[in-house]
């Protein structure tokens, strides 16, 4: 059945430990000239982990950098020498909050350079735009409820600084607002953002997801809204919108993340949402992993993250299922996305696989991390394409 460990279309070149710290938040991949580097944020133990993978079957770690008392860095974000990483609370009294910049002009030897600080518990989630050296961020800041949509200029790496934020209607507590919805069952607070052109597509928990107009960076508007509760579970975690037309429409991809087990929380899926009125979002399908007895499933199974190609150049879409492992989805015909494969690996010490985040670099291999323990493996896809 669907739970248990095997492989489609999907096999596996190299595996790494990452040094006995296999817990990992997020996998990112960047060439520097022949070389191949991905850089690993963690869940505790360690901050980031820099990977030379430029031969897939044998990677080695070439640096590991701590993460500050009380705080785990567990995303990462590169762009040419520089790495971005994020600052959020674990657990204690003390921790760091905000967005740390790192110089890596030397992957062996990272060098820190400056640091955007954030109030309440850090910086979560971030889409980077490299040639514009922006940053947008998840982020906690004075005088709001919980996280808001805010961004950072890092063209001066030392001098990381703010050029704009956007709010939900209610979360800027300073300004005199209240929260409109129920606090105590429902949570409205900006997740990940992923951007193109001019738009910046947010996953905002249990408000869904939202469209904002970035047209003027300094001043982004609203476009419209999305929301599935009550209907199916909240937690909407990624709004990945791809940069051109299938069958004449354009899309969006929206993740829900699954927190628990499945007899424990909402149904939890995987959308395909037509936005080609990008003002009246229009969910047309959806992708799930099937489960034979959901009581038998002791940790999270469902999705998570996608690998956030808005190119989606051959109609596939690399998404995380945490206990499900790897799903590969076809989506050439957006109204019924078909699996053409998967990734479910054995475990040794942990019960269940969790598979956190999922990263494809330009020479096709897939790159996953497990939350838990597994570490980083290095995959390949063998079956069959569509699109461009």
């Amino acid at each position: 059945m669907s739970t248990e460990p095997g492989s489609k279309n999907v096999r596996l070149f190299g595996n790494s430990d990452l040094n006995g710290y296999g817990n990992g938040g997020q996998v990112t991949v960047a060439r520097r000239g022949h070389e191949y580097y991905a850089y690993v944020g963690h869940m505790q133990g360690i901050g980031t982990t820099i990977v030379n993978v430029t031969d897939p079957r044998k990677p080695q770690v070439v640096s590991q950098i701590p993460a500050p008392e009380g705080t785990h860095c567990h995303k990462v974000r590169v762009c040419g020498d520089v790495m971005l990483v994020n600052n959020e609370q674990l657990s204690g009294k003390r921790w760091e909050a905000g967005l740390r910049l790192f110089n890596i002009s030397d992957p062996a030897k990272p060098r820190e350079t400056g640091f955007f600080q954030t109030a309440g518990k850090g910086v979560h989630r971030y889409w980077v735009d490299c040639e514009k050296k922006l940053a947008y961020i998840s982020a906690e800041m004075e005088g709001y409820h919980k996280a808001i949509f805010v961004v950072v200029d890092f063209s001066d790496p030392r001098k990381p600084s703010e050029v704009s934020r956007w709010w939900f209607p209610g979360q800027w507590l300073d300004g005199g607002e209240m929260p409109t919805w129920d606090t105590k069952k429902r949570s409205f607070w900006h997740h990940h953002p992923v951007v193109l052109d001019d738009r910046a597509y947010l996953g905002y928990w249990d408000a869904g997801f939202i469209i904002l107009d970035i047209s003027d960076i300094k001043k982004p508007r609203f476009v419209s809204r999305s929301d599935y509760y009550p209907a199916y579970g909240g937690v909407f975690h990624t709004a990945l919108p791809v940069d051109r037309s299938i069958l004449g429409r354009r899309w969006m991809i929206g993740t829900q993340e699954s927190l628990a087990p499945p007899s424990k929380e909402g149904k939890k899926l995987m959308w395909v949402v037509d936005i080609t009125a990008e003002e009246n979002p229009v969910p047309v399908a959806t992708f799930d992993v099937p489960i034979d007895d959901p009581e038998k499933i002791e940790d999270r199974f469902g999705p998570h993250q996608p690998h956030e190609d808005v190119h989606l150049k051959d109609d596939l879409v690399y998404v995380s299922w945490f206990g499900g492992g790897l799903r590969v989805v076809d989506i050439h015909n957006p109204y019924q996305p078909r699996e053409v494969g998967y990734w479910v690996p054995k475990c040794v010490r942990q019960k269940m696989v969790q598979t956190n985040d999922v990263f494809v670099d330009d020479r096709g291999f897939i790159y996953t991390i497990d939350r838990s323990e597994r570490g980083l493996d290095i995959l390949e896809y063998t079956g069959p394409r569509h699109g461009v």
